[in-house]
């Protein structure tokens, strides 16, 4: 053959070979899945179903996925080798390597590869992946087989007769955390056997309990479905019924479709107490205690009772019950007709009915007097007369009469109260204040008597008092060096020192003083009085300027206005007003010969010098920016998500 046929021959070879190849690497790649080795069993929650059950089962569990591969898992179904259809959404966050791996279908065999399936083998396939290296080749798998409109994890085809279950659930839609949840399931055919009532609350699935199906049916009454927790408002729960027959042989196990259920927080009410009589009543006198029980705006009338129990007046123990009734349309009234004489509080306690959903609450205590107790009148009087400027120590003196009632005097600024409580002695309590701020006040004093049985309480007629606003020659004096008084807004030199005086702090109390532009100090107040030594800074520019000085509810202003000398020293230190410092006026900073310059006051270096810095930095950031781009053009790309085939049944 000569060297021209062999070289032909030897190209169609050549061209047999890679064709072949070609041909082979596509048949291999289309049956690739088809190789995929079993990472072991997928196991189901029931052994059978219909093919449009919804979901197709309740969950499948597998062992951990492979190391590496646990970012990602679904569960999906289709023809031994594939290709396949999501049962489920894809579960995502990561550690499904770390520990078995349980998905919950949220879709029927039927929806999940969108039409009837064809009889014979299918695969149910739990599939791992992993960020950086795909999907795993290999998968968890479980075989079953479609008989008709039928599945079964068996072998072989059974004549067992297909059956359909559905749940109803009381309350729908919503229930109160704690409240009975009712689940009822019917099968159809009717058949023997017992029902799994199931709860899939986020990514737990939690069996609620097997109940045995008579007459076709089923029912289960739960009160712990969990309630929101933390920050939460609402916990969703998706309720299913799964039968499963007495005698396999002769039904099938069906899944209803699921119920979906919101658990919300318990009900809350509020409770308040009313009493037919006013306090005190003498012994014997017959009160009629009702309660009113209302709920959150829109919800229901609450079920339970209500317990009415008393306490000896301002005793946190010795609880006493005095009666209790049932509640009807949101009330609840007892009579109480034998307290003996005393000071009680009183208190009506709500307790839910079990399983109701509803919180307990209670009332405040109502003090209440059983007995004749002596009449008290208390009076009040206010020294020095008003009106005062702000910052004046004023005196409240209470007369309770008779003067021999025990007890004590709450001295009040309208609701305000001003210091303790205090005791009454000979039927006089008193207090002093500075705290009334400038404006129109309502002074009162209330009497609370030791024992209420003996005297009843009483409140003085309201003292009104005007408080003026603070003025100069109130509270503040000013002197200088030679201790004249200075006026109003007076002009100051920088370096001058003045002594300032500012009165009307409460005893001792610190104060702050401020200076502008200066930071805070403290100092003590001297029986309500500062005596502060102000000297005015060298460097305070001409202007106003403010000295505070703030106590914890009284405060003091010094303003005054800031004015050189006219020494011409401009705060350079030199007179000359160039700002170099060295007093030759001529700006170049070496007039004494350590000025450190020589330019003979041209600024042109002092100016260039920072150009050329910024152009050396430019360049700089220009080469940076450079081996940045070179830098993120040899970075690996990170590795994109494989998305999860699906069909536009995927979004179930």
């Amino acid at each position: 053959m000569s060297r021209l046929g062999f070289a032909r021959v030897a190209a169609a070879a050549v061209l047999t070979l890679s064709t072949s190849a070609i041909v082979s690497g596509l048949v291999l790649t289309v049956s690739g899945p088809a190789q995929a080795a079993s990472l072991g069993e997928v196991t189901l929650s029931q052994t059978s179903g219909t093919v449009t059950d919804t979901p197709m089962f309740a969950s499948a569990t597998t062992a951990k996925c492979p190391t590496g591969y646990g970012e990602n898992a679904n569960l999906r179904i289709g023809r031994p080798g594939g290709p396949y259809s999501n049962l489920a959404v894809a579960l995502g966050g990561g550690g499904y390597d770390q520990a078995p791996v349980t998905i919950n279908p949220n879709r029927s065999f039927s929806t999940a590869i969108g039409g009837a399936p064809a009889a014979g083998e299918w695969w149910v396939v739990m599939e791992c992946y992993s960020l950086t290296e795909g999907r795993n080749a290999d998968e968890f798998r479980t075989p079953v087989l479609v008989c008709g409109n039928t599945w079964t994890t068996q072998t072989t085809c059974s004549s067992a007769t297909a059956t359909a279950t559905t749940l109803t659930v009381s309350p729908t839609g919503s229930a109160y955390a704690g409240a009975p949840v009712t689940l009822t399931a019917v099968v159809t055919p009717q058949a023997a056997g017992t029902m799994l009532f199931r709860r899939t609350t986020g990514t737990e699935t939690v069996d609620l309990g097997t109940v045995a199906v008579t007459a076709g049916q089923a029912a289960l009454t739960t009160s712990e479905l969990p309630g929101p927790a933390g920050s939460e408002t609402e916990k969703a729960h998706r309720l299913t019924a799964t039968f499963q027959p007495a005698d396999p042989a002769a039904f099938l196990t069906s899944t209803s479709a699921p119920a979906d259920l919101t658990v919300v927080p318990a009900g809350t009410v509020t409770v308040t107490l009313a009493i037919d009589k006013t306090s005190p009543q003498p012994p014997g006198t017959a009160l009629a205690l009702t309660a009113t029980v209302a709920p959150r705006a829109g919800d229901d009338q609450p079920a339970g009772s209500v317990s009415f129990v008393r306490y000896p007046a301002g005793e946190a123990a010795g609880e006493q019950a005095i009666g209790s009734a049932d509640l009807t349309a949101g009330t609840a009234t007892v009579s109480a007709a034998d307290l003996p004489g005393g000071s009680y509080d009183l208190k009506a306690v709500f307790t839910p009915a079990a399983g109701s959903g509803w919180q307990g609450a209670e009332t405040a205590r109502t003090r209440f007097v059983i007995g004749t107790p002596i009449q008290t009148t208390t009076t009040l009087a206010v020294t020095p007369a008003g009106p005062k400027p702000q910052g004046t120590e004023l005196t409240l003196t209470a007369t309770v009469t008779p003067a021999a009632a025990l007890g004590s005097v709450q001295f009040r600024d309208g609701t305000a109260a001003l210091g303790g409580a205090q005791q009454v002695t000979g039927g006089v309590a008193t207090v002093t204040t500075t705290q009334l701020t400038a404006g129109q006040h309502s002074l009162t004093a209330v009497f609370t008597p030791q024992s209420d049985v003996d005297f009843s309480p009483s409140t003085s007629t309201a003292s009104t008092y005007q408080v003026t606003a603070p003025t100069p020659s109130d509270d503040l004096t000013v002197t200088d060096a030679d201790g004249n008084v200075l006026g109003s807004n007076p002009t100051l030199s920088p370096g001058q020192k003045v002594t300032v005086t500012a009165r009307g702090f409460t005893g001792d109390e610190p104060v702050t003083v401020t200076l502008t532009g200066a930071d805070p100090t403290t100092v003590d107040a001297g029986a309500g009085t500062v005596r502060y030594e102000l000297t005015v800074p060298a460097d305070a520019p001409d202007g106003a300027a403010r000295l505070t000085l703030a106590g914890a509810a009284h405060q003091v202003v010094f303003d005054f206005t800031v004015v050189g000398d006219g020494d011409g020293d401009d705060g350079d230190g030199d007179g000359d007003g160039d700002g170099d410092g060295d007093g030759d006026g001529n700006g170049d900073g070496d007039g004494s010969g350590d000025g450190g310059g020589s330019g003979g006051g041209s600024q042109l270096p002092r100016t260039g010098l920072p150009l050329i810095g910024i152009g050396l930095t430019g360049l700089t950031l220009v080469g940076a920016g450079s081996g940045a781009v070179l830098v993120s053009r040899r970075r690996r790309p990170e590795p994109a998500p494989v998305p999860w085939p699906d069909d536009e049944f995927g979004a179930d």
